[in-house]
């Protein structure tokens, strides 16, 4: 009887976290991580960018984390001439009456500096109410405590 509780235990636990999506997943991945503060594997977006400047094709994914630790990830494709976004928030448990997954397709991708961040935002936007995307925020007095 032990035996046949802890098999459905076991079952239990992977299927609750078959859905789930955390930072050490995301770690394995090369996802670029976005905690609300630390960005994890930015040499992976800065590979994307010099990609990117050359005109090459490139991809990168970044996994944003919500303060409650629910994922919702942006899954980026430049073809050479266009930005190609899927936001996916299937693994956001808290995503409301957001759709799972959203597309949009952007002419430019632009580094934005502010007074205290820097902004990687998509721009030209087809498929949206507004004409742009943040990707990605860095707080300037942050920038040299990301693993470069």
């Amino acid at each position: 009887m032990q035996k046949v509780i802890y098999i459905v235990l076991l079952l239990m636990n992977s299927i609750l976290s078959a859905g789930s999506y955390d930072s050490e997943k995301a770690v394995k991945n090369g996802d670029v991580i976005n905690m609300h503060g630390p960005i994890y594997n930015f040499a992976r977006f800065e590979e994307f960018m010099e990609d990117v400047n050359k005109g090459d094709t490139a991809e990168v994914r970044i996994t944003n984390y919500a303060l409650d630790g629910n994922p919702t990830l942006y899954n980026v494709n430049f073809d050479g001439s266009v930005f190609n976004l899927e936001v996916d928030r299937s693994k956001n448990k808290n995503r409301g009456d957001n759709p799972k997954k959203t597309r949009l397709s952007c002419d430019n991708l632009a580094k934005e500096v502010g007074e205290q961040i820097y902004s990687y935002t998509l721009k030209d936007c087809q498929q949206s109410t507004n004409d742009r995307f943040t990707l990605l925020n860095i707080l300037k007095e942050q920038e040299d405590d990301h693993e470069h």
